[in-house]
């Protein structure tokens, strides 16, 4: 039996125009019940007069080295004795093949298809003498409808084993034979193939090529019959109808839908890209990413208006621009020149996340949020919010809840800050000044002060520094309502003392529920993947921290996973005595 192993062709450059047929070749394992339609039907199973005109000017056009075609149900003597276009490439000199299923690993693949399908039949015959019982009890009820499940399982096998043979393997093996027959061409670096390809394989056999590094084209032969009886009966008017009827044949070249890839431009304001957040922009499908590093407000007119004017205005929907470095400051000049870069129509998606700091605000929020309202806590807007950090994290989290209606805080616990109370003010007034968000701004570097700022807060949020621990178990002790407690320090020790890194709202003291590191970083990682796809999708936009946080909420949302809804029905064990 002659194996299925597909390889590059070596020294050879392969061309093949692939012209999609008018009807699907027959080919089956399991031959279809016969019906009238059916058979009326296999009399045009062939190759019109329009189509063979279309390839005899094509072959005089392009002169390929060779055409291959799928041998189907066909004999080899069929397909070279009773098929119009074999005729065609014999009277061109055009060396002509079929290409399909080898017949020996038909045979076998049949052979494996056989005995699931005895095993089927032999199950149903068993379901149908439990169905024609006289009276049916319990067990024989329980007995059938687990009978039944079995044989939906088997027949689903069947179908997908049958799909897998129609499709992946059969198209394998007529690209191993185009190769194999361009193997044979000798004294020629550059080949041309004619492939005649039925319609529901043009796309499989084209991706399989292409990933050989083959050049594929893939042309439709379009046809339009123009006639004054067309809508009229033709059982008594034949001849007339086909003397009065023209055939106009216009060949279609398929193009993919989209010729374009999609690039992301990686505008870094580090000396170092993060390599955290091309490798999500690669995982969300972008074809390349380019990074920039050391990016400047200045910088970024130039490397925006040259990306856009190489690609057009088609190419910029699929051209997004990402901003992202620890500086907030910085990363937001350079989004606002990005931005002001940009005109009619040369418009593309932008994404700004300074050191994922927008990202992981919004998760931190969103999480918290649906937490509340998944444990009937109350309204996110009514809750006084304490924030220990103030680095990016801190202050995106900060502007959000602000203008979720909440009464915010911002706490600065570094006890090295000479400047303590003149730091955090100013914090507060940038805030203010640059985001509208209104918060109180509190320096809290010892124990005292931090607890008069916990028992003031319903909601604590965690995101100091990696490694320094902000909230002690006695702490937490000492609190005496109810608060949910959100920590993103994944380095130990964490920030809140007894939380772990999984916590996603368990009791972590009396009255008090903690969200921990991974349950945040979980979120986070499916938002950033969410907004560069949604970015490409739509085309155009700005996904900043508001853009992020409404899709965090559209991800908890959708949350409900296969394996929420995944159970096992064993069946029943019969009682003693029964």
């Amino acid at each position: 039996m002659k194996t299925l192993e597909i390889k590059p062709l070596k020294d050879k450059k392969l061309n093949v125009l692939i012209i999609e047929k008018e009807y699907n070749e027959p080919f089956w394992l399991v031959e279809p019940r016969s019906a009238l339609p059916q058979e009326k039907l296999r009399l045009v199973h062939k190759p019109s007069i329009a189509f063979c005109t279309y390839i005899e000017g094509l072959i005089k056009r392009v002169k390929p080295d060779f055409a291959t075609e799928e041998l189907g149900m066909r004999s080899s003597k069929e397909f070279y004795e009773k098929n119009d276009l074999a005729e065609i490439f014999q009277r061109n000199k055009v060396p002509f093949f079929p290409v399909d299923i080898d017949e020996r690993a038909r045979a076998y693949l049949e052979a494996g298809l056989d005995e699931k399908r005895r095993l089927r039949d032999e199950m149903l015959e068993a379901l149908e003498k439990l169905s024609k019982g006289e009276t049916e009890d319990e067990e024989a009820k329980i007995k059938r409808e687990y009978l039944t499940a079995y044989i939906q399982s088997l027949q689903q096998e069947y179908e997908e084993d049958l799909n897998e043979i129609y499709f992946p393997i059969r198209e394998r093996w007529i690209v191993m034979g185009i190769l194999d027959r361009a193997r044979e061409v000798s004294g020629k670096e550059k080949i041309t193939c004619l492939h005649i390809c039925s319609p529901e394989h043009v796309e499989g056999v084209k991706n399989l090529l292409e990933s050989l590094n083959v050049n594929v084209e893939v042309v439709k032969v379009s046809k339009k019959i123009v006639s004054p009886h067309l809508d009229k009966s033709i059982s008594e008017e034949l001849s007339d109808f086909l003397q009065s009827m023209r055939i106009q044949v216009k060949p279609v070249i398929v193009k993919p839908s989209s010729m374009v890839p999609p690039l992301l431009f990686f505008l870094d304001t580090d000396p170092r890209a993060s390599s955290f957040d091309i490798c999500m922009a690669y995982d969300a499908g972008y074809s390349a990413v380019i990074p920039y590093e050391n990016v400047t407000s200045e910088d970024a007119e130039k490397i925006v208006q040259d990306a856009l004017f190489s690609r057009g205005p088609k190419g910029a929907k699929v051209t997004c621009f990402f901003i992202g470095g620890k500086n907030m400051e910085k990363a937001e000049e350079v989004f606002e020149t990005v931005k002001n870069a940009m005109f009619p129509p040369f418009l593309a998606p932008i994404i700004i996340d300074p050191g994922g700091a927008y990202t992981t605000a919004a998760a931190m929020v969103a999480k918290v949020e649906n937490a509340l309202t998944t444990h009937k806590l109350g309204n996110l807007s009514d809750k006084a919010c304490a924030i220990f950090g103030t680095g990016p994290v801190g202050r995106t989290a900060a502007i959000l809840l602000s203008r979720l209606g909440c009464d915010v805080v911002i706490v600065s616990t570094n006890p090295n800050r000479p400047d303590g109370e003149q730091y955090i003010d100013r914090v507060a007034k940038s805030l203010l000044k640059r985001y509208g968000a209104s918060v109180g701004g509190v320096y809290a570097p010892r124990r005292e002060d931090r607890m008069q700022v916990l028992k003031k807060a319903d909601l604590v949020f965690c995101a100091a520094a990696p490694g320094v621990r902000i909230i002690e178990k006695g702490m937490l002790e000492e609190l005496k309502l109810m608060k949910v407690m959100v920590d993103i320090n994944a380095v130990p020790p964490l920030g809140i003392e007894g939380m772990k890194l999984e916590d996603d709202m368990r009791e972590i003291a009396p009255g008090i529920f903690g969200v921990g590191p991974i349950a945040v970083g979980k979120l986070k990682h499916k938002l950033e993947i969410e907004i560069l796809k949604e970015a490409i999708r739509n085309g155009r936009g700005i996904y900043d921290y508001n853009a992020a946080l409404q899709l965090a909420r559209k991800l908890l949302e959708r949350k409900l996973a296969p394996a929420d809804l995944s159970f096992t029905l064993s069946y029943p064990t019969r009682r003693k005595g029964s």
